[in-house]
């Protein structure tokens, strides 16, 4: 027993002396590096610039006259961009002689590798590439799209093939589905109910309320308006709410129902006629000339080719009302609307609805070439605005001074 613990005692005396000579043998090592490199370096010397994380232009601005910088070796590294120092030999702060070779090593930047081809795959598949390239998932944008399927990628950047760094991130662009489709409600006025709700089955659309006004002039079943109004973008199932004539019938329209639809010029949005007096009290009826009412000033148009020289257009007819019923006041006072056509190379259709508390009134409707200029008299109504469409696309509205 006592031999067993002597020859552990003898082992650990052994490991603690080579411990001691070899912390010596490292001591004596840099002692006489020291005094070998004053030996050498005596007399005149230079002080070693910090070059570590310096670009290879800036140092060699920095570094003095009589050192001789010399390329090393080079290496990808992901802290330093290509062209820049990683370490050098000797250190910064030693002092050397002069004409000194100071050895960088540069970095090549990041390593590079192939961004891989993510079109049409879902995000999952997406992430799983991108990891396996050694690349990052970057920003993600959703869009509706009527050709790839949802939740999967439609494009990239970068694009496939090309370069990126290790690590880098890719942006994603990600389909959302196809959305709605959307189409220009076609003009309903005038055929029959039967045919209108026909027409709006067979555009994928669904036929609402349908509401009567009585309407003489009309035959009855007829499509007077709808909302939303004709050349309107609606979307794929949208309610379409039909305003029909009911002929000399009362109608089953009020005043808040008139409010939604479009009227055309010289339609009346009346719910019912007034009732006729008595003829007892029957006053003599108004000459022709006051009972037609007024229409409004013609539209000027001033075409771009020559300002000077205004093209008058005519008004649209006015439709007027025989029969009995109250007697038409004076005709309202009108204001002008000017606008001109937006620069461009097509002549394009220009329509002005008027919007007030008895409905939305198409005033002008015409066809002029880039920057005309047109001026249409409106009705001066309360509270009215006029929309201004190009190709039945809504570009102004201005309230009606």
């Amino acid at each position: 027993m006592a031999k067993k613990e002597s020859c552990l005692l003898i082992l650990v005396k052994m490991l603690i002396l080579i411990s001691l000579l070899i912390a010596g043998v490292v001591a004596a090592f840099f002692y006489l590096r020291g005094q070998l490199n004053e030996y050498f370096n005596r007399g005149e010397t230079i002080e070693v610039p910090d070059f570590k994380g310096k670009h290879l232009v800036q140092v060699f601005k920095d570094k003095p006259a009589d050192l001789v910088i010399e390329k090393a070796d080079e290496k990808f590294d992901l802290r330093y961009p290509k062209d820049f120092v990683i370490a050098q030999f000797p250190e910064a702060g030693t002092r050397v002689k002069p004409n000194k070779k100071v050895l960088l090593t540069i970095s090549l930047g990041s390593k590079q590798v192939n961004v891989p081809d993510l079109y049409q795959r879902n995000l999952r598949e997406s992430r799983l590439a991108l990891l396996n390239a050694q690349l990052l998932e970057g920003n993600i944008a959703y869009i509706r799209s009527g050709k790839i399927d949802r939740d999967r990628v439609i494009t990239q950047s970068p694009l496939p093939a090309m370069g990126q760094a290790v690590q880098g991130k890719v942006d994603l662009l990600v389909s959302l589905g196809r959305g709605p489709v959307r189409m220009p409600l076609p003009n309903l006025t005038g055929k029959t109910l039967n045919d209108a709700q026909a027409s709006l089955t067979a555009w994928g659309l669904k036929s609402g309320r349908v509401i009567t006004r009585k309407d003489p002039f009309r035959p009855s079943q007829t499509v007077i308006s709808t909302v939303p109004a004709p050349f309107e973008t609606v979307g794929e199932g949208a309610t379409v709410d039909l305003l029909v004539s009911s002929g000399n019938e009362a109608g089953t329209a009020k005043a808040a129902d008139l409010e939604r639809f479009e009227f055309m010029a010289g339609a009346s949005a009346e719910v019912t006629p007034a009732p006729a007096k008595p003829r007892d009290e029957a006053k003599p009826a108004a000459p022709a000339s006051a009972a037609a009412p007024t229409a409004p000033a013609a539209p000027q148009i001033f075409l771009a080719d020559d300002p000077a020289e205004p093209q008058v257009v005519p008004p649209p007819p006015v439709t007027t009302r025989p029969g009995p019923g109250p007697t038409p006041g004076p005709a309202p006072e009108t204001s002008q609307i000017s606008f001109v056509m937006p620069d461009g190379f097509m002549p394009k259709e220009v329509k002005f609805f008027q919007v007030s508390r008895n409905g939305r009134t198409q005033v002008y409707a015409g066809t002029h070439k880039p920057l005309d200029l047109i001026k249409v008299a409106v009705p001066r109504l309360p509270s009215s605005k006029i929309q201004i469409y190009i190709n039945d696309v809504p570009i102004e509205e201005r309230p009606v001074q």
